[in-house]
């Protein structure tokens, strides 16, 4: 059965763990349209789901080999014949059908045991994502289906082609319980609750028990010292960020954070690039308090501006487009993901360094024509001066290495993000007369902890980086928040 994925375990190779790469698993992956509750793929930013009834194909539900996979899976029948509404009336339509078509026949037994598969697959399923189609079916292992959940999780499960990996976020020692993430575990409360209640229990998790926002359960996570190699190498701002304290910006939190499910299934629906602006400016005004209290972090705001700036990436607008990156990636991203190797921080670090390659080349452009800069106050202008003063190849460049030194070891090669990365790298690397900026980078690369070192990629990096966010806010203000426009 060669065509079955996999399920591998790996510890990243900054997160101190127990985990290594134990074993390999044949499993069955389940190209469906996506039932209601399965749990999310996490490591990927959020996205709508694909409509369509709940259905499974017959040759997944009733080969006996998936059904004696899934024997010790937990599929909360009982609870689902005693709920209310149509829940286990449409199981049972689905397991019918799924009966009918097989040449099973429907009698009762029959369909009783296919309802019951449908359950554990609906209950144990992980939910595949595409980059540009969203969910596009899923994946169910057994032995993967048995971790729990934590809103505070210390795993995460990634996918190449058709293994799936497993991989720790933050310390896991021996003995210690492998603790997953069902929901998007950023949602305010009531949103996890909600999303949770399928699965028939009440998380329990710090997070949930003493309703931490985001900025409290960064300040806590073991992993943010890990950050020092990162955009935000201070950690005191994981540490004391004032909404961890703050009653009065915890209020604010707690008054305006929701779920951004509803924004990006509107967004979903809309194709032209006028319209979906102007539904991110009436979302983003609809925030002014985060906004104005700076609590980029706090959902939905991150997936605001992510869609705002793939808005100005779409538009052909990277100047602006890059600064907003640049924020998200410095205000947003680390605090719901303080681990510097979360696939989110990553594709934040790779966005960037995308729009780079188109505000380099337009820079360059205007430095051999001799074209000045205009002495016209505009924030474009302010934001061209900017990237004149700042190596945009070195930073590019930098930020591509800090990529692929996140990945696993042995098969983060195969990943999408780093066969563009590397690519990416690789043209950069190739290009000639920066000799000087390549002995510095290449030192930086070998001895990252070297007080030289750290003082060149504090410059380099954290330093250009930062001023290009602070561009960003003044973005977001003019073509977002400014009721005049």
């Amino acid at each position: 059965m060669s065509s079955f994925p996999s399920l591998l375990l790996f510890s990243s190779p900054r997160s101190r763990t127990s985990i290594s790469s134990a074993h390999t698993v044949s499993v069955r992956e389940i190209p469906v349209p996506v039932p209601a509750a399965t749990r999310p793929h996490t490591a990927t930013r959020r996205a709508k789901q694909r409509p369509g009834k709940q259905f499974i194909r017959e040759s997944a539900v009733l080969r006996k080999e998936i059904a004696d996979g899934l024997e010790d899976l937990e599929g909360h029948v009982l609870e689902k014949k005693a709920a209310e509404g149509d829940e286990w009336k449409d199981i049972e339509i689905m397991a019918m059908a799924a009966c009918a078509f097989s040449g099973k026949g429907t009698a009762e037994e029959e369909i009783r045991k296919a309802a019951e598969m449908l359950c554990k697959i609906q209950n144990n399923s992980f939910q595949r994502f595409a980059s540009d189609l969203g969910v596009i079916g899923l994946f169910l292992e057994p032995t993967l289906a048995m971790a729990n959940h934590s809103c505070i999780p210390n795993a995460a499960v990634q996918f190449i082609g058709r293994n799936a990996l497993l991989i720790a976020e933050n310390p896991i020692r021996a003995g210690d319980e492998i603790e997953l993430a069902y929901t998007f575990y950023t949602d305010p409360l009531p949103k996890r609750r909600e999303a949770l209640a399928h699965y028939k229990f009440v998380c329990q998790c710090l997070r949930c028990r003493d309703d931490l926002n985001v900025y409290q359960v960064a300040a806590i996570s073991p992993t943010v010292n890990l950050n020092s190699q990162s955009l935000v190498p201070d950690v005191s701002k994981f540490r004391h960020h004032p909404a961890t304290s703050n009653s009065s910006k915890q209020s604010i939190i707690n008054l305006h954070g929701e779920s951004a499910d509803s924004i990006v299934s509107t967004l979903a629906e809309i194709e032209s690039p006028p319209e979906r602006r102007k539904l991110l400016k009436s979302e983003y005004k609809k925030r002014k308090a985060l906004v104005e209290e700076e609590l980029w972090a706090v959902t939905p705001l991150p997936d605001i501006l992510f869609r705002i700036c793939m808005l100005y990436g779409e538009e052909g607008d990277f100047t602006l487009g890059l600064p907003v990156a640049c924020l998200i990636a410095t205000a947003c991203d680390p605090y719901q993901y303080t681990s510097p190797f979360h696939p989110i921080r990553l594709s934040g670090l790779f966005t960037i360094a995308n729009f780079i390659t188109h505000t380099a080349a337009t820079t360059a452009f205007q430095e051999s024509s001799n074209t000045p800069v205009s002495k016209k106050s505009t924030l474009e202008q302010k934001i061209e001066q900017s990237l004149r003063e700042i190596d945009q190849v070195s930073l590019c460049q930098m930020l591509l290495i800090m990529i692929l030194k996140c990945l696993p070891d042995k098969y983060g090669a195969k990943m999408d993000i780093a066969v563009k990365a590397q690519a990416l790298l690789d043209d950069i690397e190739k290009l000639a007369g920066r000799k000087q900026e390549t002995s510095l980078i290449d030192e930086w690369r070998r001895n990252p902890n070297d007080e030289k070192s750290q003082a060149f990629f504090e410059f380099a990096v954290v330093k250009q980086v930062d001023a290009l966010a602070c561009l960003g806010k003044e973005a977001l203000e003019r073509d977002f928040g400014n009721t005049s426009v």
